[in-house]
């Protein structure tokens, strides 16, 4: 099936992704108000207290775990201390007894996810192997999705489709900005314009204004400048 696209290069898709590209977009609708994943207020704020986030930071942390919504869209460029701000919802969350576990597209991100947020993490697919083998996610829990943005269409829907089968919370970190989906993908970027993402736009690693200002024009698609 061909689509409707910007420029000269045709591109196509098929029914199935179109499907699944639906049903996770409505699944996100349907579960915008599922309350799920809600962290005690001052846990959070005893969480943001113990450590030196920025008031972005703080905000991301205040909203991802009150807001309830049962699929949550974060986007950050690299850099932007997300893996630190995530370290302060899962204290948060686990501190109100719920359970927080994680995944990512690379054994990399996943022990970051481990080592950074303490976030006992694995990756995308051995995390599927073992659902497909009746692993079931922890009830009205919170799954962290990193590199979310490189994560194809099917992968996604399937852990949306675990999620909402144990009323847990999914919560999809990444940047679209920047690798694409190995696989057939897209999702990402359509829940972000479509639901709404929490954002992190501060990039923190980079002390140099010249540096952070080049990192800037390369994720905008701009490496000229």
């Amino acid at each position: 099936m061909r689509i409707a696209v910007a420029g000269d290069e045709p591109r196509y898709t098929t029914t199935e992704q179109l499907r699944l590209e639906r049903e996770l977009l409505d699944r996100a609708r349907d579960r915008l108000h599922a309350h799920v994943g809600r962290a005690r207020a001052d846990l959070v704020e005893e969480a943001i207290a113990r450590r030196s986030l920025s008031g972005e930071q703080a905000a991301l942390v205040r909203a991802l775990t009150s807001s309830g919504a049962g699929i949550e869209v974060v986007r950050a460029p690299a850099g932007a201390g997300k893996t630190f701000a995530l370290d302060a919802a899962r204290e948060a969350w686990t501190r109100s007894g719920i359970d927080v576990v994680g995944c990512a597209l690379s054994a990399r991100a996943a022990a970051e996810l481990r080592e950074q947020a303490a976030i006992d993490a694995t990756t995308v697919a051995r995390l599927r192997r073992a659902l497909d083998r009746g692993h079931r996610l922890g009830y009205r829990g919170v799954v962290v999705v990193d590199e979310a943005g490189m994560v194809g269409t099917r992968e996604l829907a399937e852990l949306a489709r675990h999620a909402d089968d144990r009323g847990a919370k999914l919560v999809l970190v990444g940047d679209d900005r920047q690798l694409p989906e190995i696989e057939a993908g897209g999702a990402f970027r359509a829940l972000a314009e479509r639901q709404g993402a929490l954002e992190l736009r501060e990039v923190r690693r980079q002390r140099e204004a010249w540096d952070r200002e080049a990192l800037s024009e390369l994720r905008e698609g701009r490496p000229e400048k």
